[in-house]
């Protein structure tokens, strides 16, 4: 599958390897400076102690799978309204990772911009994520679970995360050499998102260095996992491919 296990520099020679599943992953480095990831950061940060949190994980922002397949569409796409002022306030004062990465994007020449759902509107895009402890072996997929949403037409997903934050300088991100495929959900498919181990056996493993105002992008359909956390927080969000090549971000 992989033709390297070098991780490229973002261009569109390398997207377009990470769509075939060519390499591990993609980085682009520098995208963000100290300051706008330390404003970014804190003001996510009290944006989450305004609304409470999970010990676990602290989503900052909403989930298609959590609020709308979990829930309903509707209430996903209220919820994106709902949420559109408070965000903007907070990119404001900051930046806005999601403009600035669509302008990533079409600067290469990529049709690109936040995904919409015919009667609907815009997808909610960009949210972020403090984690403590693992995040095990998964994929991400959307096709798995979106049948009757414009997501379930997608060929390929990506998923991008902004490193906000690293305590410890670990918690490395874990990539196999291992596509889903839908007969792991009856063999492997543990609680929840999750996978037993034995469904990447035998497969090559890369471990992603990360680092705080990078962007790594990852084909999300390949296994991978990340490692121990302490307050470890990133911000991104998926980017699903479509036959005409457009590029379309949601969360």
């Amino acid at each position: 599958m992989w033709a390297t296990t070098e991780i490229p520099a973002f261009d569109r020679e390398a997207l377009a390897a990470l769509a075939a599943a060519d390499v591990p992953a993609v980085r682009l480095a520098r995208f963000a400076s100290t300051a706008e990831v330390r404003a970014l950061r804190d003001l996510l940060l009290a944006e989450a102690a305004r609304t409470g949190s999970v010990k676990e994980l602290t989503r900052l922002g909403i989930s298609q799978y959590e609020q709308g397949v979990r829930g309903s569409k509707a209430a996903y796409f209220r919820q994106v309204q709902a949420l559109t002022p408070s965000f903007g306030a907070i990119y404001a004062r900051s930046f806005h990772p999601v403009e600035r990465f669509i302008a990533e994007l079409r600067g290469i020449g990529i049709d690109a911009d936040v995904m919409t759902e015919p009667e609907y509107g815009p997808y909610w895009s960009g949210t972020g994520n403090l984690r403590n402890g693992v995040t095990p072996l998964h994929v991400d997929f959307a096709p798995q679970d979106t049948a009757g949403w414009a997501l379930a037409d997608t060929w390929v997903q990506l998923s991008w995360n902004l490193y906000l934050d690293n305590p410890g300088g670990g918690a490395d991100l874990h990539v196999w050499e291992r596509c889903w495929s839908p007969e792991d959900d009856l063999v492997h498919q543990i609680e929840g998102p999750y996978y037993r181990p034995e469904v990447v056996d035998g497969a090559r493993r890369v471990d992603v260095p990360v680092t705080v105002g990078d962007v790594v992008i990852l084909n999300s359909a390949v296994y991978h996992s990340v490692g121990e956390a302490a307050g470890r927080m990133t911000f991104g969000s998926f980017v699903s491919l479509f036959d005409d090549g457009r590029f379309r971000l949601w969360s």
